[in-house]
């Protein structure tokens, strides 16, 4: 049983994802809502990737564990800590964020921090969710790296 709006979040592997994780569970507490967790993953024999000689049970349990992970290392050591549903799903990530977007308030999203060409080329996660979704969708950028400038800031007289 779900309470509030509901606030979902792609989780893999990835810092970018643990970023969005993070923040969408803020964003759940801050709602009175509850996060609701997704982890998709896809099996193709066919495509010639190492995984592709994986079988679905492997990769499937591989998910579950990569988001039981992320949901301890992030969620559980928080001290207003949303209620929690989790989802993990065959198909590729932006179907399965998208299809969770037809019940959501909102879908929170990390970005690999690939620039705009590239991921116009390669086509990215976020830019589909963005087009498919059926409600707001936030995407979480990289951590901005520390500034290498001396310069002084600016400031202004009242």
């Amino acid at each position: 049983m779900t309470e509030g709006p509901i606030i979902a979040v792609g989780v893999d592997e990835t810092e970018s994802s643990r970023r969005a994780l993070a923040w969408a569970a803020r964003e759940a507490v801050r709602r009175g809502g509850t996060l609701h967790v997704i982890t998709a993953w896809n099996w193709d024999p066919t495509d010639g990737t190492p995984l592709s000689s994986a079988d679905p049970q492997s990769l499937f349990s591989a998910a579950e564990q990569t988001q039981r992970e992320a949901i301890a290392e992030i969620v559980d050591p928080m001290p207003d800590r949303p209620p929690v549903t989790r989802e993990v799903a065959r198909c590729t990530p932006a179907e399965a964020l998208a299809g969770a977007s037809e019940q959501a308030a909102l879908v929170v999203v990390g970005t690999h921090g690939r620039g705009p060409v590239r991921a116009f080329l390669l086509g990215s996660v976020s830019l589909s969710v963005i087009k498919r979704s059926t409600c707001p969708v936030v995407v979480v950028p990289p951590e901005a790296p520390p500034s290498t400038s001396h310069a002084t800031p600016l400031t202004a007289s009242y």
